[in-house]
C-alpha cells in the first residue's frame, strides 16, 4: 500500500462529523489532510512542520474536527518546538481517541519537555459522574446513544404487539441509557469545540486585571506549556485558573484553546 493511499484511509476511517458536506468538500478535506501528512513526513525544519500544522489548522477552521486531525496537529507542533500548542491539540484528540497509546505517550512527552509545565487542571465534573467517559470515544458514545434509542423503540413496539409489560420497561431503560450516552457525547464534544481549557504558548506575564497596567499576578512570567482553566473572557483577555498558584488575566493571543 503506498503512502498516499494509507493517509487517505486513515482520514476516511476516522471521519465522525461529516455533517452536510458534499463529496467535493470531503474530497478537498481529504486532499488537505494527505498533503499535511506528506509535508510532515518530508519536513526537515521547524518551518516545514509549521506548514504541516497550518494545513491541519485550515481543516479545523473549516469546522472539521476529528481525532486524526488533532493528533497529527499535535505531532506537527511538537516537532516545531511549539509545546503548548502541541499539548492543546493532544488534549482535544483525547475525546476521540481515549485508548490510543501513541496519543497518550506523545502527550506525556510534550508535558515533560514543556518549559512552563504546571499541575494539570482537574477533569470537568461530568467525567466524575459519567465514570466511563474517559474510556469511550466521542463517536462511540454517539453511536451507542443511537443504538440504545433504536433498541428502546423496538422494545416498545414489540411490547405493544405482544402485550408484554417487560417490553415497556426494557424500552424505558434503553431510552434512559440513550439519553445518558447522548448527554455524555454532547459534553465531550463541547469540551473539544469550546474553550474551557487553555495552554500558554509563549512566555507571558499574567496580570491581576485586564490590561498591561495591572501588576503581575505571579512572581514570574509563565512559559510555554502552562495549562489553565478558563474562568471568564473579556474581549482579548482571559481569566485563567492556574492549578496550584492562583488566578490571573492574560491575553488570548498568548494561548491555545
Amino acid at each position: 500500500m503506498n503512502m498516499k493511499l494509507r493517509h487517505a484511509m486513515i482520514f476516511l476511517s476516522l471521519i465522525v462529523t461529516p455533517g452536510l458536506a458534499d463529496a467535493a468538500d470531503l474530497g478537498s478535506r481529504q486532499r488537505t489532510f494527505v498533503r499535511a501528512l506528506e509535508v510532515f513526513d518530508a519536513a526537515r525544519s521547524p518551518r516545514d512542520y509549521h506548514e504541516s500544522a497550518a494545513l491541519l489548522e485550515s481543516l479545523l477552521a473549516d469546522g472539521y474536527r476529528n481525532g486524526a486531525v488533532y493528533y497529527n496537529l499535535g505531532n506537527a507542533y511538537y516537532r516545531a518546538g511549539e509545546y503548548g500548542r502541541a499539548i492543546a491539540a493532544y488534549r482535544k484528540a483525547q475525546p476521540f481517541r481515549p485508548r490510543d497509546p501513541y496519543l497518550s505517550a506523545n502527550l506525556r512527552q510534550a508535558l515533560a519537555v514543556a518549559p512552563g509545565k504546571l499541575a494539570e487542571p482537574p477533569p470537568p465534573w461530568w467525567q466524575h459522574v459519567f465514570f466511563w467517559s474517559g474510556s469511550l470515544s466521542f463517536p462511540e458514545k454517539a453511536y451507542g446513544a443511537c443504538a440504545a434509542f433504536l433498541l428502546g423503540a423496538l422494545a416498545v413496539c414489540s411490547a405493544v404487539f405482544l402485550r408484554k409489560r417487560i417490553g415497556h420497561i426494557l424500552g424505558l431503560v434503553m431510552v434512559a441509557l440513550g439519553l445518558i450516552l447522548a448527554l455524555d457525547a454532547a459534553l465531550s464534544y463541547a469540551d473539544v469545540s469550546g474553550s474551557r481549557r487553555g495552554v500558554i504558548t509563549r512566555e507571558t506575564i499574567v496580570r491581576k486585571g485586564i490590561g498591561k497596567d495591572y501588576e503581575p499576578a505571579f512572581d514570574q512570567p509563565l512559559k510555554d506549556g502552562a495549562e489553565f482553566t478558563v474562568l471568564s473572557e473579556n474581549g482579548d483577555w482571559l481569566l485563567g485558573h492556574f492549578e496550584g498558584i492562583g488566578d490571573g488575566w492574560l491575553r488570548r493571543e498568548d494561548t491555545a484553546l
